[in-house]
C-alpha cells in the first residue's frame, strides 16, 4: 500500500509535485534515496510515464552524465527500461507500507 509520494526538491525531501522540472541534483537523490531504502518510483519524461519502476542500476558516464535502469510492469509482463538523464522531466517515488512486514 502506497502511504505517500515523495522527491527531493531543493536539495530537501518533501511531497511531490510530478508538474514541476527537477534539476540534476535533485533526480540524483531521488534515484539514491529509492535505491537506497528498496522503494519503486514513477519515471515522467518527455515520451511518456513509467510506474512502479524498480531501480536496478544507477550510472555515470566519464562526464558525469546520470543513466540508470530499472524495471516495471507492462500488459503482465517485466520490462527493463534504461533511461538518459536528458529525457527525464520528474521522479517521484512511491514509499509502500506492507502490513505484514510491519513491526508493532
Amino acid at each position: 500500500m502506497i502511504i505517500a509520494q515523495i522527491s527531493f526538491c531543493g536539495g530537501r525531501l518533501g511531497e511531490s509535485d510530478n508538474r514541476a522540472e527537477m534539476d540534476m541534483e535533485d533526480v540524483k537523490k531521488t534515484l539514491a534515496y529509492a535505491f537506497l531504502y528498496d522503494f519503486t518510483v514513477n519515471v515522467y519524461t518527455d515520451n511518456g510515464e513509467y510506474k512502479f519502476l524498480s531501480i536496478s542500476a544507477i550510472k555515470y558516464n566519464d562526464r558525469g552524465n546520470l543513466f540508470f535502469s530499472g524495471n516495471y510492469y507492462y500488459n503482465n509482463s517485466r520490462v527493463k527500461k534504461s533511461f538518459s538523464w536528458r529525457e527525464i522531466v520528474y521522479i517521484d517515488i512511491n514509499v509502500e507500507k506492507e502490513p505484514e512486514k510491519s513491526i508493532y
